[in-house]
């Protein structure tokens, strides 16, 4: 048996995770084509095969099976190891912190972070946006900030905050269906909302409740697409009450939407809840929805 990667045996582990190559290449921050050399090495070093790889995803060999139980294994102690040196950092304000989070709360916190800046000069911030939770207990990211509270008995989790959604337009839409909007009569009004794919959401069913309102003419895959059209007059489209605010020249069509309010948690792993650098970036997050919502009263 050749030296091994032990590397290789962590991307190994993302592969058994998520079934696929594709999947586990962008967990591991990889193009698919990487991973798959990468696989190839590993099997190399190993002298046998792992995994058949078919168009649907990846099935580990009868070696494969027993190589994935010692990849996560070693993905454990690494992980211990993790925890132990954040503990003994835990007085230093300096390094990493990563904050999963959905595209809404991600606009937030970038748009209001660099205070943060000034005053812990040495603490890194990622802000990993995505619509799927990242895996806390594996540190795929120190802090999730999410429209819900977390079930995972290990993370410490609290509510920070609650995000309102209102239905807004621009100056021209608002001016041009200013009968319609006033009668909420939407059978003529344009719309712009989320692509089927996320037609799931609540803020884009309540949008397709609407009664006698059109399907969104205008269809996006992510959020700051809505804004973006709703912005330049595509139409009335349901948005994030803080981002209306801020945007010039939007128009409320109606301003609050209480069915859409959503309670923001923000979770993190006990393990590093006392490190410095996770303790900065809980704090300065907690101010600013406190001053988030000092603005609104």
């Amino acid at each position: 048996m050749k030296h091994l990667n032990w590397d290789d045996l962590r991307l190994l582990s993302l592969i058994a995770q998520e079934g696929t190559l594709r999947g586990a290449a962008r967990r591991a921050g990889l193009s698919p084509a990487t991973l798959s050399r990468r696989l190839d090495q590993l099997e190399e070093a190993v002298g046998q095969k792992l995994v058949e790889r078919h168009q649907g995803g990846c099935v580990p060999t009868t070696f494969g099976v027993d190589m994935f139980a010692l990849a996560e294994q070693m993905s454990d102690i690494a992980l211990e190891v993790e925890h132990a040196q954040a503990r003994q950092n835990a007085s230093s304000a300096s390094g990493v912190v990563r904050i999963n989070t959905d595209e809404w709360l991600s606009y937030f916190l970038t748009t209001r972070f660099a205070p943060f800046h000034d005053a812990y000069p040495d603490v890194e911030v990622e802000i990993v946006t995505s619509h799927r939770p990242y895996n806390l207990a594996r540190r795929e990211a120190d802090i999730a900030i999410r429209p819900y509270r977390p079930e995972q008995l290990d993370l410490v989790a609290r509510q920070v905050g609650t995000l309102s959604f209102g239905l807004y337009g621009s100056q021209a839409i608002a001016t041009r269906y200013a009968a319609a909007i006033a009668n909420q009569d939407w059978t003529g009004v344009p719309f712009v909302g989320f692509d089927e794919p996320r037609a799931e959401f609540q803020s884009d069913q309540w949008l397709r409740a609407l009664p006698g309102a059109p399907a969104p003419w205008m269809r996006c895959s992510y959020g700051l697409g809505i804004l973006d059209g709703v912005t330049h007059g595509a139409g009335l489209g349901v948005l994030a009450s803080f981002l209306a605010s801020e945007a010039h020249g939007l128009v409320p069509a109606i301003a609050h939407i209480p069915e859409l309010d959503q309670a923001i948690w923000l979770s993190m792993h006990r393990t590093v809840r006392t490190t410095a650098r996770v303790r900065a970036v809980v704090d300065f997050v907690g101010l600013l929805f406190a001053q988030y919502h000092e603005g609104e009263g």
